[in-house]
């Protein structure tokens, strides 16, 4: 079996064609986002081209932040685990035992995310979405100390014909002080140099900057994924793990899916690379103009009677000897063409504006909020093909991930994966409820204006008609919205009430039945305790 580093060189020429591809995009948006050499030191970052424009820039930081707040949103719950109906019904669990196992799932659910909350998984994938918008490709680790992006210029991988991955190695340049004592061991056996030093403490000054290369090696078989890490050839002992497939640590994500291909495409290059280069050109060229027509220099006629250094040398207000003939500003006289530069640019940055979601509100007095509520709406739906892939690849497995570091914690109880059923709640989820609700809308507000508000509560159940607009909305309804029960208890109290008063202003009404009137209703009133369980 060959090592991780001849794998990684194997694998290195496939990669670098995407990565190219990527520096492309990455120098009109972000140029920072992916350094100029193959080296996975990343040393050359101090020196990368600023672009003329800044549209590109703004745009992807706009997209990753929108896609950060719809895939993981930090006031909402962004999945639920859903119950098997057919296997409930299969290990004959009753339905009315479904509701306890709700609230127990429930509580979970809130564990889960309570630990998302509390650990850095945000900003660490705030970073994976800037990549995976300009360059198309990530790795993530989800460990238990929390998540970790790998660049495309640090990793390669492989995959099989359906797209899942089969392998992938990781390089990585590490100082040698910061390395276990398994890999320093390792080190002092392998080079000769470096024999006795590791132990020093602390280390001598000239070898206090020596660097070494690790490289992790990840292989999915079957239904198990393995890895371990070698440094010169040797796995350093310690470094072996494996875990189910379906809870993975290792999450190799691609913006757009390619089929056939290990890698993925950006979504800079599939969707606005061509109008970045030209509005880079346009730019570049309108910028230099107007500098050109800012700078101010006058010409003075060689033969004239005004002499230039006495323009140059008097102050301002003063009079000097001369023709007016004599002296012309210097004109490009490049106007025209630069307002046809300017007015290209501008619809450039049009169409930009649109790929980028960047909301360019209709400016007028008119510009009502039903209007940038369906524009919102429209922004999102341009999203759907970005969420379906982000929550096969990402949210799925990122929260079986967390469960499973949670229950091997003794954190949370195991839940059986025959029953449970993770699903997600936004994303791709939420584009399909915003749809819904914008259809319940459009129905209700047709119907009223065609047959009136009488129609709407003879032929419309205002309860189902709640219950579903909440769920459009992505709200609970559960203790807050009154269920038929209690509003058929409340309407049994108000008629109640209503006899009592009858009784108590008729003349004949008699005391006795008036305290029974009074005492029903109370109890009419008052809380239904559930009734006592048999005893076992």
């Amino acid at each position: 079996m060959p090592t991780a580093q001849a794998r990684y060189s194997e694998l290195e020429s496939d990669r670098n064609n995407f990565l190219e591809r990527a520096r492309a995009s990455s120098r009109l948006t972000l140029p920072w986002l992916i350094p100029s050499s193959n080296s996975p030191d990343n040393k050359n970052m101090d020196t990368y081209p600023v672009p003329w424009n800044g549209i590109g820039a703004r745009g992807v930081l706009n997209l990753a932040s929108r896609m950060l707040l719809a895939l993981l949103p930090p006031t909402q719950q962004f999945f639920r685990f859903s119950l098997d109906q057919a296997e409930l019904a299969k290990q004959g669990i009753p339905p009315e035992a479904k509701s306890k196992f709700e609230e127990a799932l429930s509580q979970v659910e809130r564990l889960v995310l309570r630990e998302i909350e509390a650990s850095n998984d945000r900003v660490v994938f705030h970073e994976a979405l800037l990549h995976l918008l300009v360059a198309g490709n990530v790795l993530l680790y989800v460990g238990q100390e929390g998540l970790r992006a790998y660049h495309l210029s640090r990793y390669v991988c492989g995959r099989d014909s359906m797209g899942n991955p089969v392998e992938a190695v990781i390089c990585e340049v590490l100082p040698v002080h910061t390395l276990p004592q398994a890999a320093k061991d390792l080190l002092e056996q392998e080079d000769q140099e470096l024999k006795g030093i590791l132990q020093d403490e602390p280390l001598p000054q000239k070898d206090y900057e020596k660097t070494v290369k690790i490289y992790t090696y990840v292989e999915w078989k079957g239904k198990t994924v393995h890895w371990h890490q070698e440094l010169k050839g040797q796995t350093i002992p310690g470094t072996e793990g494996r875990a189910p497939i379906d809870v993975s640590p290792w999450l190799p994500l691609r913006m757009v899916r390619v089929d056939g291909q290990p890698y993925g495409i950006g979504y800079i290059e599939a969707a606005a690379l061509a109008d970045l280069q030209t509005v880079e050109a346009l730019a570049q060229a309108v910028a230099e103009g107007a500098l050109a027509s800012s700078k101010l220099l006058f010409l003075v006629r060689p033969s004239g009677v005004t002499k230039a250094a006495d323009l140059a040398k008097a102050p301002n207000g003063s009079f000097v000897t001369g023709d007016i003939n004599d002296v012309q500003a210097l004109q490009l006289q490049k106007s025209q063409d630069l307002q046809v530069a300017m007015q290209g640019k501008q619809q450039i940055e049009a169409r930009l504006s649109q790929a980028f979601m960047l909301a360019d509100v209709r400016d007028s007095e008119r510009t009502t909020a039903e209007e940038v509520r369906l524009q919102a709406l429209q922004i999102e739906n341009s999203l759907g093909s970005i969420y379906s892939v982000l929550q096969v690849e990402f949210q799925v497995p990122y929260v079986s991930r967390k469960l499973d570091i949670l229950t091997r914690a003794k954190k949370v109880p195991a839940l059986p994966k025959e029953l449970v059923k993770p699903v997600m709640t936004v994303g791709l989820a939420a584009v399909g409820r915003g749809n819904d609700l914008e259809q319940i809308v459009r129905f209700i507000t047709t119907l009223g204006q065609t047959l009136g508000p009488e129609a709407l509560q003879t032929f419309v159940n205002p309860s189902e008609l709640i219950t579903r607009l909440a769920y459009s909305m992505g709200i609970d309804v559960l203790g807050l919205v009154k269920t038929e029960d209690e509003l058929a208890q409340e309407q049994q109290a108000a008629q109640q009430q209503a006899q009592q008063q009858q009784l108590m202003q008729s003349p004949m009404a008699d005391p006795q039945k008036l305290a029974n009137a009074a005492s029903t209703v109370q109890d009419m009133a008052a809380p239904q305790e559930p009734p006592a369980e048999p005893p076992a």
